[in-house]
């Protein structure tokens, strides 16, 4: 997404046709005064504007060189080019923009340049005659492009460009720019380049919802991607690697083409623990320590015949309206209250797409009430651990149990994504590859001993590193005593 000092070195010696030291100090001298010659010979400059305060009439400008204020002050005119989602109430919003542009941007309180403008100034000589554009253009033009796509998707022109997003998103961090089309970087750049024509790269993003957590305005990117997601399959079809995904599930309700499970017990009960396609297909183990830790802890639980809960489905573009009906038929048999998940994309589908008549339970969040009740009791062991928290597992259960187990020394990182969420690891392993080593490099860092987890996929991505991974209910079913 950058260029080091090396390559910059390299592009400005053949455009000045001679050798450039790779020395920051250097580099930044010549361009400055190659720029400031450019300017200096200008008649027209031209520039954005950060924000356009309606009240005053006024424009804000925040840059960090000075070369915008140059361009201008010191040309004969001034045209600023522009956008409607620009346009703040009155200078007291704008300058609160600024703040949070700077700060979310650069983690200062302010940058080195905020420039209003309110026209071209104007000088009363001697006389009292009025002069205008004695220190800087005599004329300032305002040009607002109008936008007739914003009334489709309002909410990514509440961005105001400070970057924080990219920062942390595990798709731009892999790829870089390849995420985004030209000033429109990250998911929200694909966002909005998508509002006429949707782009492939809509199927980037691994839905891990960190650029929204971490936006000053909040933009729900994620939400508006699946929603173009959807657009560009009636467009243009499924992008290849989830064509035989979705037909897997259409033909067998599932997304491995496996013979259908065996369901061990299928029986009226308080709770169904609905284990997911992951966990019945490939990492088995999974559901294995699920099981061993309900049958220890006396739950009253059953299984069902279930189908996928359909979040590929929905990542990937399609509806999953007949799947919903299916497993809450045979959910409704059971005559369950509640429904547990080792799968938080299981989980997180059930929340916002099934009716809302269930109690929703990650496996952690019902093992926490099991173990400080009493009924759980750990063994002592002395290992170092560390957790890498599922992007849609929105419970802090899975840390809280490892924080009470005696003798775990515990090494908290930050959140990050695995990069197998959102369909990325079946339509573009290579992203999904990059994404995961990144996140290995992070966990490798702490000298853990031992990874932990609390999804299936997350675990599925993050196998090939040198540490061990173990999902939460693995761990937990070792150390029971």
């Amino acid at each position: 997404a950058s260029l080091d000092r090396y390559e910059i070195a390299g592009i400005l010696a053949r455009h000045l046709k001679r050798p450039v030291p790779p020395d920051p100090g250097t580099i930044t001298g010549l361009l400055r005064d190659e720029i400031r010659e450019k300017i200096r010979c200008a008649k027209i400059g031209i520039t954005g504007a950060n924000a356009v305060c309606a009240g005053e009439g006024s424009l804000v400008l925040v840059h960090n060189e000075g070369n915008i204020l140059k361009v201008a002050t010191q040309t004969e005119k001034h045209i600023i080019i522009t956008s409607r989602e620009k346009i703040y109430p009155n200078l007291d919003e704008a300058i609160n923009m600024v703040k949070v542009l700077t700060f979310y941007g650069t983690g200062h309180i302010t940058t080195s340049y905020i420039d209003v403008i309110s026209g071209p100034s104007k000088t009363a000589d001697v006389e009292g005659i009025l002069v205008p554009g004695i220190h800087g253009p005599r004329e300032v033009i305002l040009i607002v492009v109008e936008r007739p796509e914003m009334v489709s998707e309002p909410e990514v022109y509440h961005c105001i460009g400070c970057g924080s997003c990219l920062t942390i998103c595990p798709t731009y961090c892999a790829i870089g720019n390849r995420f985004g089309r030209e000033s429109y970087l990250g998911g929200v750049g694909v966002a909005k380049a998508s509002i006429i024509d949707p782009m492939e790269e809509v199927f980037y993003c691994t839905t891990c919802n960190l650029c929204r957590e971490n936006c000053p305005v909040e933009i729900p990117v994620k939400d508006i991607l699946l929603k173009q997601r959807r657009e560009y399959v009636k467009r243009y079809n499924l992008v290849q690697g989830h064509e035989k995904l979705i037909q897997n599930i259409r033909e067998t309700g599932r997304i491995f083409k496996d013979l259908p499970v065996q369901v061990r017990k299928e029986k009226k009960a308080r709770m169904v623990y609905f284990k997911g396609c992951m966990s019945t297909f490939r990492r088995e183990e999974i559901a294995q320590a699920a099981e061993d830790l309900l049958d220890k802890t006396g739950a009253d639980y059953t299984l069902i015949d279930e189908r996928c809960c359909g979040s590929p489905i929905l990542k990937t573009g399609s509806g999953i309206e007949e799947l919903i009906d299916y497993n809450i038929s045979r959910i409704e048999e059971s005559g369950a209250e509640t429904i547990l998940f080792t799968c938080p994309g299981c989980l997180d589908t059930f929340k916002n797409h099934y009716p809302e008549k269930y109690d929703l339970l990650h496996i952690s969040e019902y093992l926490k009430e099991e173990v400080d009740a009493g009924k759980i009791q750990l063994k002592e062991v002395g290992e170092t651990v560390t957790y890498h928290k599922p992007c849609h597992l929105r419970t802090d259960a899975p840390e809280e149990i490892i924080r009470q187990i005696q003798g775990t020394i515990y090494k908290e990182i930050k959140e990050g994504c695995c990069g197998a969420g959102g369909g990325v690891r079946s339509a573009y392993p290579e992203i999904s590859k990059v994404i995961a080593e990144e996140r290995l490099k992070v966990t490798k860092e702490t000298g853990a001993e031992t990874i932990l987890s609390a999804c299936p996929f997350c675990k599925d991505n993050l196998k090939e590193g040198e540490q061990p991974i173990k999902d939460l209910t693995e761990y937990l079913n070792e150390m029971i005593e």
